[in-house]
């Protein structure tokens, strides 16, 4: 049986880079030849907290791109080829169970991870997503946050001249404020501690930044909306220290959408009466497979080159964990060619 490397969680905060056996490609099924595999917070998280119900031992990576090298009988009669270029869903779905039919393929009950920090995946079908094959891989491994961004866009929506600030320009930071920057927003304001990641925003094209650490936000966001507040805040950072600022500097009839995965003891005080006199509106976003179509087709209108911050071989990629808590770079990527 062939090896591979492949990253593992292994006991909780460890992750380890083991030699594994490929796995054999069954019904349904393909081998991907990943290309590039991106860093995301969750999968810090699943280490760190067990988000999502993450438990050791347990492959990592689901941000990823890559080419598949075999293929089933099942996969062929669904149009796919070898040498087709795709982009991977975190998860597989079996479009069986009660929440698929419902559409909701992101709540299976089947789901099967892809452990992406590979050298190759062996994934049903159900979880690749044909991209075309001029397309640069390295770009394409942003894919799936990218869907991410969109269903937050999706859930709230956002109208031309409305007002709009982020909370944290990290790697999904990065990307949802390059959503917000096509939107039609107006007075698009960053705010994140961090000096590089403000400046980065600001080369992206948001209007303001402000130093939470430095600044009073309240009074800076007053000041940049004319004392009324702004329409719509995403709160991307994940920070208990950060969770309540967006409804503080929120204007009336507006959204406040935490997309950000908390800790799961985490508890947010909530003002009820204040929200209600607000009118205000508290969205989360999860994700979903239907818009993947769209969120490739997003990818050409992606500022790439600044939102990914640094590209790792997958050799180094315990180190990658270890470059994640710098803080420094919005999206690192592994490139899974180099073992």
């Amino acid at each position: 049986m062939a090896k591979m490397k492949q990253l593992w969680f292994v006991e909780k905060g460890k992750v380890d880079l083991l030699e594994v056996e490929v796995p054999e490609v069954k019904a349904n099924q393909v081998k991907v030849k990943i290309a590039y595999a991106a860093l995301c917070a969750t999968d810090v998280h699943q280490v760190t907290m067990g988000v999502l119900g993450a438990v050791p031992p347990m492959a990592l990576g689901h941000e990823a791109s890559g080419v598949i090298e075999e293929i089933s009988i099942e996969a062929m009669k669904a149009g796919y080829q070898l040498g087709d270029h795709v982009a991977l869903f975190p998860v597989t779905n079996c479009g069986n169970c009660e929440w698929c039919k419902k559409g909701m393929t992101q709540y299976c009950i089947n789901a099967q991870t892809t452990g992406a920090f590979a050298e190759y995946a062996v994934v049903d079908i159900s979880a690749i997503f044909k991209i075309p094959k001029e397309a640069d891989l390295k770009k394409y491994a942003l894919v799936e946050p990218t869907n991410c961004t969109l269903r937050a866009m999706d859930l709230s929506p956002i109208k031309h001249g409305s007002t709009v600030a982020i909370a944290g320009i990290g790697g999904i930071g990065s990307i949802m404020l390059n959503q917000i920057l096509l939107s039609g927003a107006a007075k698009i304001t960053a705010i994140d501690p961090v000096p590089e990641k403000r400046k980065l925003a600001l080369a992206m094209g948001a209007s303001y930044a402000i130093d939470p650490f430095k600044e009073d936000v309240m009074q800076r966001s007053m000041e940049i909306t004319d004392g009324i507040g702004f329409d719509t805040v995403f709160e991307m950072s994940g920070s208990p220290k950060a969770a309540e600022t967006p409804l503080k500097i929120l204007a009336r009839c507006g959204t406040a959408v935490y997309f950000a995965v908390f800790p799961p003891e985490y508890e947010m005080p909530l003002n009820l009466y204040e929200l209600y006199m607000k009118e205000g509106r508290i969205q989360t976003v999860f994700t979903t497979t239907h818009i993947m179509h769209r969120s490739i087709h997003m990818i050409e209108r992606m500022q790439t080159d600044k939102i990914i911050g640094k590209i790792m071989p997958l050799r180094d990629a315990v180190e990658s964990f270890e470059v994640f808590h710098q803080s420094i770079y919005p999206k690192i990527l592994l490139d899974c060619s180099e073992v």
